[in-house]
């Protein structure tokens, strides 16, 4: 049996074991902040690789029960759209409130999708999914985040601005829907003048950044800082534009975004977090969010170009735990200062699977598993793991009913999955 198979039946146990009453939930640790006290169901970004991943493995394996798996997380998004067009629990490290970018769009990409399949099977349930999509994507992105002077999506409806990475993911919507309903006015009036924008604040000069692509640009000054991993997400939209227009150009700057990725590629497969003009923040280094990366990478060498990617790929799989999820990140005890702590114990953040970054694992490694293999049965087993909290030891534990971090006198944190809120969230785990 394959081993890829044997990955991602387990982390579809995991991913079982993370739902709760409205979809899928957990807490969340990011480089931003970190969501531990809400730990009921967010319908953010998770729904685009979760969506994504089921569907893939539908294709592969040619079993209609993960066709299904896939209906049922576009469900969760369906039942918990407001009336706003938003959805409930969408803003990831900031839940539990919605509006969040770019996780309403990754959903809305993830309904387009599920969309797409559903029809193609002539099934009839594809249109609720495509008009909740469709619903978000007016209400919300085109009646309140576009700017018809600067032509391009805001962040923040009040304020002038443009994050690319999630400009693109909105765009990679925007086409999902033109294609499912074969109008391509959203293309033309939207799509291509936003990523016209995400282009201007691309570092086009021969260097060190060349092909980076700023994180954002705040009423109309770049802020010049490069993520590698939101590059990354920047990619597929270019690449889209490409397709439609067949104008080098969006290929180009693909090309160069996944140069800028590949050539900051350490030894162990790991990304920096941030790249600056003079100097780099190495930490934390992200492990599961990953998997968005390599399948980046994968649509880069479809179009002739030479990556290699064998060491990130050995890097994220080597990030699955024994209860099937992934760790998220190495290096969260470094994020401050920015220093090698290696020999000492992880920061709890580490080793905390997250179903928003875990889904990424997901959608990539589903598509490894061999076509027309049925995947075997999952061997999950409880996690007790050493860490740090701030300089102190102590242990993290996760089995199919809960998560908790405690040490020899303290209980730091407690949530039993499928409630909403955490039990127990002590002090020291909340701060930054």
């Amino acid at each position: 049996m394959n081993d890829i198979s044997q990955t991602v039946a387990n982390l579809d146990a995991w991913l079982e074991t993370m739902r709760c009453p409205d979809g899928y939930g957990g807490p969340v640790v990011h480089w931003w902040q970190n969501c531990l006290s809400y730990a009921g169901a967010g319908l953010d970004w998770r729904y685009e690789g979760i969506i994504s991943g089921y569907l893939t493995l539908w294709r592969r394996t040619g079993e209609r029960q993960w066709l299904e798996k896939a209906r049922r997380a576009g469900d969760d998004l369906v039942k918990g759209q407001l009336p706003s067009g938003n959805y409930r629990h969408s803003c990831f490290e900031q839940n539990p409130y919605a509006g969040g970018t770019p996780h309403e769009a990754a959903a809305d990409l993830g309904l387009f999708n599920l969309a797409l399949a559903l029809r193609s099977e002539g099934i009839d349930r594809w249109e609720r999914f495509a008009k909740t999509a469709e619903c978000n994507l007016r209400g919300y992105f085109l009646d309140r985040l576009w700017d018809q002077e600067a032509r391009v999506f805001r962040d923040s409806p009040d304020v002038p601005s443009l994050v690319p990475n999630k400009a693109c993911t909105l765009v990679e919507a925007l086409f999902a829907c033109s294609e499912l309903r074969q109008n391509d006015e959203l293309i033309e009036h939207f799509a291509l003048p936003t990523l016209c924008s995400a282009l201007a604040i691309q570092m086009t000069a021969k260097g060190p950044l060349q092909g980076a692509i700023a994180q954002n640009q705040l009423r109309g000054v770049v802020v010049e800082t490069y993520f590698p991993y939101y590059i990354a997400r920047c990619v597929p939209a270019l690449l889209n534009a490409y397709e439609y227009t067949n104008n080098m150009e969006w290929l180009d700057a693909a090309m160069q975004a996944g140069n800028f990725i590949h050539k900051h590629i350490d030894d162990h497969g790991r990304l920096p977090q941030v790249v600056y003009s003079k100097g780099i923040n190495r930490y934390p280094q992200w492990i599961a969010p990953l998997g968005d990366t390599l399948r980046v990478l994968d649509l880069l060498i479809a179009y002739g170009n030479d990556f290699k990617k064998s060491e990130m790929e050995s890097n994220l799989i080597q990030g699955q735990l024994p209860s099937g999820g992934f760790s998220t990140a190495t290096g969260f005890a470094s994020q401050i200062r920015q220093k090698n702590v290696d020999g000492r114990l992880p920061d709890f953040r580490d080793n905390i699977p997250v179903a928003g970054w875990c889904d990424k694992a997901f959608a990539y490694l589903a598509a490894l598993v061999p076509e027309g293999q049925t995947l075997p049965p999952a061997h999950i087993s409880d996690v007790s793991l050493e860490c740090q909290v701030r300089g102190r030891s102590a242990n993290w534990y996760e089995t199919a009913t809960e998560m908790k971090l405690i040490s020899v006198d303290k209980t730091y944190y407690h949530w039993h999955k499928g409630e909403p809120w955490a039990s127990f969230v002590a002090p020291e785990v909340m701060w930054k």
